[in-house]
């Protein structure tokens, strides 16, 4: 609903010709007397301003006629009558009689009464188009008032041409021109028309009216607004009230509000019953309302009642009739008197009689909304519809507490209809017109009909296609009739006005998810662009989730969002419905999130009962006879209440078996009736302890309880912790009670709403998913027999039934679904299937093509995908192959024609190209049904491997056969077999064949790389061998066995060919071969026995004696073999033995050679160590030679001190100090001779010195050398890493020098000093 004012561009020119009316005509209207027989020139009839309101126009201008009065006169009077009468009509009746006569005037008088007659008939036409078109409704009417304003327009335009014609420069021509094109749009010639009479006359105030129209018109504001305020500075008095109105507009449409609100109020003070200028206030005032404020009402209501009074003023005006619908949609209406009202309930009585037609929406209380219906389909038995008219039947039930004395309120929907169609009328405007529609629309939109609103819709967005809110709202239409495509095309134009629309965003997006395909991210793409403009909103987030939760791929996310959504709706305080808790029950069920989705339920039942009334059980509630909820996980839908009964503590005497009697406390003189407890009933005793009862017996001290499980004594209070039950007060504050009371199982009230049982329906499916069968069972039972009609839990009782193999108890509940649902496409469809399961294609044909007769769409697809199926199936017909083949193909076309994304019939096309030697082909298709499903049909693993098979790509086909073996035993693979175990078998059969099949083309190679195929053999034998264990067909048994014998025939075979094909093998291998072809043999002429005597064997007889022959022949033949091969092992084995023995000998000298090696390298690293220990005994002795050495030096330097110090001049010979550092050198070359010549005297332990030695026996000069090589040993030497073969003395260098000096002292000087100690010595000389 907009809140813009607008004017009509040409209500500025209407007061535009009578605006200096005063300044050009005389007070009164005189006319001259020439019909007088005086002939009296200054005769003359004048009538007064007063009297013109009174005086017909038809007696004036038969006055004028007969007076014969000039054209000037006759343009005075229409003057007169436009400013008295404020009736353009009739002075357009008298200018146009004076347009009669304009031969006679002078051309000023000509030119002035065409101009004057135009402005008239334009006049009139405006005025004829406001006040009359409230008049005629109908069509008929309406194109009659058009034609007519047509005409008077076609005649102001025809007094126009003629007024320039005699004068074109005539001002008010001008005038008169801009007016008519200012009234038909053309903006730029009317433009033209009033900026020349600025031009040629200045700025007078009609044409500055019309400019500022023209440039409003043009959206150029801010001259409109100049111009305006121009008129007004000029003319304060003359440009009036609506000069005012159009500066208001002016200032509005450039944001100067203010100024907007300051020009109306200035209009209405100078005209208190100028209609724009109270519509403009009053809209201004509403926009500038705020709705928190305390004042808010008062404010409110003043506007409204500005706006009725412009209304009551102006019943024309569109504008205004639109505010005042648009208000009273909104607004709630009291209505007198008081309800009552009853929980769960739809009626509602009044206290005196309630004006309410079916429709209309009311509100009881402040926040109960609801529509008034009249279905007669009321859940009270009173509920007569009552003459009086005191009750009322409402669309939803009451969900407070019963209550009297409330107030109704209702919207008052009619009010609104009429002002919407009030508003349609009174106006020519499309804009207008369009708004007035989308009214209206909208009131048949909340009354629900939907048909009606959608023809209104549409006609407003054909008027106005830029009106975003009559799109939206068609848009919302389109979508409940489920025209997803038309509506989807209507949110784009929303967009494409308004592209921040985040609702328009969120449902476009919404629906292109819907449509899938491409369209999909797009979809999603335009919900993320919603939230992102409005990130706190939840209803769009939920409307992701939705979106998301149409592709099983993205339930995740989906998930995800409605979390999201829900902790929104929390932290903002608003309700979060039982809708949102069950899809995300369902999401967290499909996404395999147990746990997740059994709380979601339980929240959604929950908030389902907002007042917590319906999950209270009672001890009447005993629930429904044959659906009964007892099962312990469907705990949500009863509860343990005390049943006022107690027992004796069996504690008292317990034994180790337990006690089955409980003995019933004052239960003297009372009967079993007496009891609220029967026999089948749970209880619960000690607050853990559950059992059930079997019997009510009567004993010696009253009543007796027999129960099922035996009772042993109270639990500890740890163990009352751990069940996390319910225990009662008194028997926690007791050690040891005497007695207990009796808490039974009794049903609450959940199931009696109609909602409850859906949700109730997808708990029951958690629990088949999550293998609690039967609990699922239980609950399926009791759904069906509280509400019979619920066609969908016989259905899942007879799936469930078919997977536990019980088939009549199957076709029981589809016989019940039938007869409840008799000619239900699903009920159909599940008992077609269940004649495919048990493989009687004939009534399965039947089903079927009865459903493809009915043409139902949701179910026509299936059928003709069944249909082809059945045909297919039937391919081993004889002399049908063809025609069945056909058949099944043009039905899976069928499907693919009408939806060319349907997976199935693809996948059953491709079957059909590869029955037709189409490998290529159908590889193709079922690749490309992979790829569009997400490989979540098994069958297109199946069909691929037999295409691969069929290609001998054998390790390609054992993959897909592994892969639809594998969906087969966890059970999500749909079959058509009889079971899924026979399923299975067929496909360990493929497996075996495939195996068998790979090992035979591996055997061709007939040399060594045929070694795999023995392998190969084995797997096809074991897989065949895991058939046969699963098989439950006689008739499949046979074939499988048969095959198990021919691929040991075929494997023994390949073994005794190994020989030739340069194979290794043994002899277990070729005994295996034997054992096997003499079990075959015996096995197939047991199955030849067997087909002989008559039993039913789908092998020829010449087939089996052909085996046999075979078999025989390769008996003896591995019989042979093994002879050899035993024989050749056992050469083998000696030859073995021998290599072995010479090996074992080997490896024992190969072990003494490492223990004498071993041996040698110990007393080497002994010796080593030995040495080691010497030397260092060596370096002990030497540090012990240095220590008095040191210790002598002292000693002698001490007594050279005692003597008197020689002169400081005297030298000192070298040779004294040389003998003073030689004192001790003897001892130490005698501790450092020793050499490795020496070994045995070093083992006997002498220590002779061996430097002595050499200076008794030895004086060449070799033994110097040697000498001084050892003198010149380092220090580093003594601690080096000597050579293991090597044992060299070990001298310090100084040492060794002076045992050398000595030494040549004591030869007197015979071998010369050496040259570097030569030099130190004359150093020190000098």
């Amino acid at each position: 609903m907009t809140t813009e004012v607008t004017v009509s561009p040409t209500h500025e020119g209407e007061v535009a010709p009578s605006s200096d009316i005063e300044a050009l005509l005389p007070s009164s209207l005189i006319i001259p007397i020439k019909s007088s027989s005086n002939n009296k020139s200054d005769q003359f009839i004048e009538i007064f301003p007063e009297e013109i309101p009174d005086t017909p126009s038809s007696t004036l201008l038969q006055v004028l006629k007969d007076e014969d009065a000039d054209l000037n006169v006759w343009a005075d009077a229409a003057m007169h009558y436009i400013q008295h009468k404020q009736h353009a009509q009739d002075a357009a009746q008298i200018l146009e009689a004076g347009c009669e006569r304009a031969e006679t005037g002078t051309k000023d008088d000509r030119v002035r009464i065409f101009a004057a007659a135009g402005i008239a008939h334009l006049t009139a036409a405006q005025e004829y188009a406001k006040g009359s078109d409230t008049l005629n409704t109908t069509s008929g009417g309406k194109r009659a008032e058009h034609d007519l304003r047509e005409e008077l327009t076609s005649k102001a335009d025809n007094r126009f041409t003629l007024s320039s014609k005699v004068d074109n420069l005539y001002p008010m021509t001008w005038m008169g021109k801009g007016m008519l094109n200012l009234q038909a749009g053309r903006l730029e010639q009317a433009k033209f028309f009033f900026d020349t009479t600025l031009k040629e006359c200045g700025k007078v105030l009609p044409a500055l009216l019309g400019m500022a129209a023209v440039m409003y018109l043009e959206k150029n504001y801010k001259a409109a607004q100049n111009t305006y305020a121009e008129a007004i500075r000029l003319y304060p008095n003359k440009s009036g009230a609506s000069t005012r109105v159009g500066f208001g507009l002016a200032s509005y449409r450039l944001g100067q509000v203010d100024r907007a609100k300051a020009a109306f109020a200035r209009a209405l003070e100078m005209d208190p019953e100028n209609v724009e200028a109270m519509v403009g206030a009053a809209v201004l005032d509403m926009m500038n309302l705020d709705e928190t404020s305390s004042d808010f009402n008062a404010h409110m209501e003043r506007a409204i009642k500005m706006m009725s009074m412009a209304n009551l003023l102006d019943h024309s005006n569109a504008m205004v009739q639109n505010h005042l619908a648009n208000h009273y949609f909104w607004k709630w209406t009291p209505i007198a008197g008081t309800v009552q009202v009853t929980h769960g309930s739809k009626i509602v009585k009044g206290s005196q009689p309630i004006p309410l037609d079916e429709g209309d929406r009311v509100r009881i209380g402040t926040d109960f909304e609801s529509l008034v219906t009249d279905d007669g389909n009321g859940d009270d038995d009173g509920y007569d519809d009552e003459v009086d008219g005191t009750t009322f039947q409402l669309k939803d039930a009451w969900k407070g507490a019963s209550a009297t004395g409330l107030k109704v309120w209702k919207k008052d929907y009619d009010r609104v209809i009429a002002l919407a169609k009030g508003a349609y009328n009174s106006t020519s405007v499309p804009e207008i017109q369009a708004e007035s529609l989308f009214l209206l629309a909208r009131v048949y939109h909340v009354r629900e009909m939907m048909e009606d609103a959608k023809k209104v819709y549409d006609r407003a967005c054909k008027l106005n296609p830029n009106l975003t809110p009559a799109r939206f709202g068609l848009a919302q239409v389109l979508i409940y009739n489920e025209e997803y495509a038309e509506a989807a095309a209507h949110l784009q134009l929303v967009l494409g006005t308004s592209n921040t629309a985040t609702d328009a965003i969120a449902t476009l997006g919404l629906l292109e998810v819907k449509a899938g395909g491409k369209k999909t991210e797009g979809g999603l793409s335009n919900l993320r662009k919603a939230i992102d403009l409005d990130p706190l909103n939840p209803e769009l987030i939920l409307l992701e989730a939705l979106a998301l939760q149409q592709q099983e791929s993205t339930y995740p996310k989906a998930l995800e969002r409605y979390k999201k959504a829900v902790q929104l709706l929390e932290r903002q305080g608003k309700e979060i419905t039982y809708d949102i808790y069950t899809n995300i029950g369902v999401l967290s069920h499909e996404t395999r999130s147990f746990d997740d989705s059994l709380s979601a339920y339980k929240q959604a039942l929950d908030a389902l009962d907002e007042d917590a009334t319906k999950r209270k059980a009672s001890l009447e509630n005993v629930g429904v006879e044959g659906g009964r909820i007892r099962h312990k996980d469907n705990d949500i839908f009863f509860d343990f209440i005390d049943s006022n009964i107690a027992i004796a503590n069996p504690r008292k005497g317990e034994d180790e078996e337990g006690v089955t009697t409980l003995s019933v406390l004052n239960s003297d003189g009372r009967s079993e009736e007496d009891l609220l407890l029967k026999p089948g009933d749970d209880i619960r005793i000690n607050g853990a302890f559950e059992t059930e009862i079997e019997a009510i017996q009567k004993g010696d001290g009253g009543l007796v309880l027999q129960i099922k499980d035996p009772y042993k004594g109270e639990k500890t209070q740890k163990e009352k912790d751990e069940s996390n039950m319910e225990v009662d007060e008194e028997i926690k504050e007791t050690d040891d009670p005497k007695e207990f009371s009796v808490f039974v199982k009794r049903e609450n009230n959940r199931l009696k709403d109609p909602v409850a049982i859906s949700i109730a329906f997808n708990l029951a499916r958690l629990h088949e998913a999550a293998g609690r069968t039967l609990a699922a069972i239980e609950l399926h039972k009791a759904i069906v027999k509280r509400n019979p009609a619920y066609v969908n839990s016989y259905l899942r009782l007879a799936c469930i039934a078919i997977d536990c193999g019980a088939l009549n108890e199957c076709a029981g509940w589809l016989k019940i679904a039938a007869e409840t649902a008799p000619g239900n496409p699903e009920v159909l469809t599940l008992i077609g299937n269940l004649h495919l399961s048990l493989c009687d294609w004939a009534p399965a044909q039947q089903i079927f093509d009865g459903l493809l007769g009915r043409k139902v769409p949701n179910v026509e697809a299936y059928a003709l995908l069944s249909m082809g199926n059945i045909y297919f199936a039937n391919l081993d017909i004889p002399g049908r192959y063809a025609k069945h083949l056909g058949y099944a193909g043009d039905f899976y076309k069928r499907i693919l024609q009408k939806d060319n994304a349907n997976a199935y019939a693809a996948n059953g096309l491709g079957s059909v190209m590869a029955e037709k030697a189409e490998l290529f082909k159908a590889k193709e298709v079922f690749n490309r049904v992979r790829e569009t499903t997400g490989d979540t049909i098994a069958d297109a693993h199946l069909n691929l491997a037999h295409i691969y098979l069929a290609q001998k790509k054998h390790p390609e086909a054992l993959q897909m056969y592994q892969s639809y073996l594998k969906r087969t035993e966890d059970g999500t693979a749909p079959i058509t077999s009889k079971s899924r175990l026979d399923d299975k078998v067929d496909v360990l059969h493929y497996i075996a064949f495939a195996y068998f099949d790979w090992a035979r083309q591996t055997e061709l190679f007939n040399n060594a790389k045929a070694a795999p195929a023995d392998e190969r053999y084995k797997m096809a034998m074991q897989n065949l061998e895991l058939a046969i264990i699963d098989n439950t067909s006689e008739s499949k048994n046979s074939i499988l066995t048969y095959n198990l014998c021919m691929t040991k025939l075929q494997a023994a075979n390949c073994v005794l060919q190994k020989l030739t094909r340069n194979i290794r093998r043994t002899a277990l291998e070729v005994e295996e071969a034997l054992n096997g072809l003499q079990q075959s043999l015996e096995t197939v002429e047991t199955i030849a026995k067997n087909k002989a005597e008559g039993t039913k064997v789908l092998i020829s007889t010449s087939i089996l004696n052909d085996f046999i022959t075979h078999c025989k022949s390769n008996i003896e033949s591995a019989k042979s073999h093994l002879e050899d091969e035993r024989k050749r092992e056992d050469e083998t084995r000696e030859v073995q033995e021998l290599q072995r023995t010479m090996a074992e000998m080997k490896r024992q000298e190969q072990l003494l050679e490492q223990a004498r090696r071993k041996e040698e390298e110990a007393r080497k690293q002994e010796e080593r160590d030995r040495k080691a220990r010497q030397k260092m005994r060596k370096v002990d002795d030497l540090r012990s030679v240095w220590e008095q050495e040191q210790a002598m030096a002292k000693a002698d330097k001490e007594k050279r001190a005692q003597k008197k110090a020689p002169p400081s001049d005297m030298i000192v010979p070298d040779d004294a100090l040389i003998e003073e550092e030689e004192e001790v050198a003897p001892s130490a070359a005698a501790l450092f001779d020793d050499s490795d010549d020496s070994d045995e005297e070093e083992e006997s332990g002498s220590k002779k010195p061996a430097a002595s030695a050499e200076a008794e026996e030895k004086s060449s000069e070799d033994e110097d050398g040697k000498k001084e090589a050892a003198a010149e040993t380092t220090q580093q030497d003594l601690f080096g890493d000597s050579s293991d073969e090597s044992d060299e003395e070990l001298k310090p260098s100084s040492v060794a020098k002076r045992g050398n000096n000595e030494k040549d002292d004591d030869d007197n000087d015979d071998v010369d000093e050496p040259p570097n100690k030569k030099s130190k010595v004359l150093e020190d000389s000098d």
